[in-house]
């Protein structure tokens, strides 16, 4: 990624959506915490390209799983969004139409189009459907999906949408792969509507059945342009789902805190289940942007029932992310032996990297290849390693033909089925045994032909599909 004289701030899936024209970007903090080295986590990772692919590049979507089928839907089929002075940067024929279905099985992918008159679905819900970096999560067979920033065709304005939608999925999958006669999309899908939802960038969690949760983001109204910005919400909105036959509606909670907290201003950010001291929690690391267009460092730890919480910059144990700062895949997993959790961050776009063995930072924020491991041990203590694995070479054969491309940022991490996991969908790692296991796969994202570029031309949306083996190296 490259900021010069404007500072990006939506980068198509976890959208920080705002830009500025200050030149100097700084971070939460002045340092980060020291990068150890894989011998300090019990496991590496091997990534390595699957025998099956997309059709087209897609970045920024949602997912919902059955049995062995993926549903993608929403997000955009292009790279990196434009850097010009108008407002054209997110085109709106950019914005992904079309219904993937992935049979992991069979290693085939069928689609079908929103757009088409088969769908029933109206433009509005279109416009819904095909929004950028919207949140999601899933309760069974339903895939609930709410925000994200995208075209009103109706009025041309660009808006986050403040909309919550309901996909049955299995429903969904059989109407792309095998559709009766008049059977439609629509009949799949409920929404609702409220300004709760009028956010983008954010996470939304599901810590019980009856409790959800919205975690920071922001709502940009508007075209994006070199002078525009979003509101933060700078907080976590709680709210229940209720669903009655086919009505959906919601019942909301109380956002924490009562007052926004400007630490909390952050967006394009990953927000992951962990386990803090034996209780599901969930930790929302780095992510953009400061006020002054720098990343944030420190991680916020977030209880089941929304309590956020952060440790002081000036506290001598305060943990302080250094590398894969942007939205990216994630792998968790927690050792009950231990009591220790471990994420795994999958290339994206990074402050920190390595060259050779030198550990260097660019305030540009550079798209990198390289995987961390951020530590939570029994203690509370944070730290993090760089992990002796990367995504496979891949020449471009496209834009500056011959460069590696470089992988995971604004890309969905995928687990496999059949894994022992706890109900907050952690893995179970002390259950994972001593051999090399496949625990997902990584779909998407964007690709880009340099670590940093402001040439819309340089990155594209990515159709690899990568799969990811935990390796253990410590009996």
């Amino acid at each position: 990624m490259k900021r010069s004289s404007v500072r990006l701030g939506l980068l198509a899936s976890a959208v920080a959506l705002a830009w500025t024209s200050r030149a100097i970007a700084q971070n939460q903090t002045t340092n980060t915490s020291p990068i150890l080295s894989s011998n300090n986590v019990p496991f590496t990772v091997q990534i390595d390209q699957a025998p099956f692919s997309l059709p087209d590049g897609l970045q920024s979507f949602v997912v919902g799983t059955y049995m062995d089928k993926w549903l993608l839907l929403a997000g955009r089929i292009n790279g990196l969004h434009g850097f010009n002075p108008g407002n054209n940067n997110f085109p709106p024929d950019t914005q992904n139409t079309t219904v993937f279905v992935v049979d992991v099985t069979s290693q085939t992918v069928a689609t079908a189009s929103l757009t088409n008159q088969a769908s029933g679905l109206t433009q509005a819900q279109i416009d819904l459907l095909s929004v950028t970096a919207p949140q999601f999560f899933q309760s069974r067979t339903t895939l609930y999906v709410a925000g994200g920033y995208g075209i009103d065709t109706a009025t041309t304005n660009f808006t986050t949408k403040p909309a919550l939608t309901a996909i049955n999925i299995p429903g969904l999958i059989h109407w792309v792969t095998a559709p009766t006669n008049g059977e439609t999309a629509a009949q799949y899908i409920r929404q609702t509507f409220n300004p709760l939802f009028q956010i983008t960038g954010g996470a939304m969690l599901q810590p019980s059945p009856k409790h959800a949760l919205l975690v920071f983001g922001q709502d940009f109204e508007g075209a994006a342009t070199v002078t525009s910005d979003g509101t933060y919400s700078e907080q976590v909105r709680q709210f229940r789902i209720v669903t009655k036959g086919t009505n959906l509606s919601i019942v909301a909670g109380t956002s924490l805190p009562a007052t926004p907290n400007p630490d909390f201003r952050r967006a394009s950010l990953n927000v992951v289940p962990i386990f803090a001291h034996g209780r599901p929690s969930y930790a929302a690391f780095s992510g953009g942007f400061t006020p002054t267009d720098g990343i944030w460092t420190i991680p916020v730890e977030i209880s089941a029932k929304g309590v956020a919480t952060e440790t002081s910059p000036t506290n001598a144990t305060t943990f302080m992310q250094a590398m894969n700062n942007w939205t990216c895949p994630t792998l968790e997993l927690y050792s009950q032996k231990q009591s220790v959790s471990y994420s795994v961050l999958m290339g994206g776009i990074s402050y920190g990297f390595f060259s050779g063995t030198n550990f260097e930072t660019d305030p540009e924020l550079p798209f990198i290849n390289q995987v961390t491991t951020i530590t939570r041990n029994k203690q509370g203590v944070y730290s993090q390693s760089l992990i002796n694995a990367q995504y496979p070479v891949i020449l471009s054969t496209g834009s500056n033909p011959g460069n590696q491309l470089l992988f995971g940022a604004n890309a969905v991490f995928i687990p496999a089925p059949g894994l022992p996991v706890y109900k907050n969908g952690v893995l179970k790692y002390d259950k994972l045994g001593a051999n090399a296991v496949l625990v997902g796969y990584i779909v998407g994202g964007i690709q880009s032909t340099l670590p940093n570029t402001d040439t819309e031309s340089d990155s594209a949306a990515s159709p690899y599909i990568f799969t990811v083996t935990l390796v253990p190296t410590v009996p």
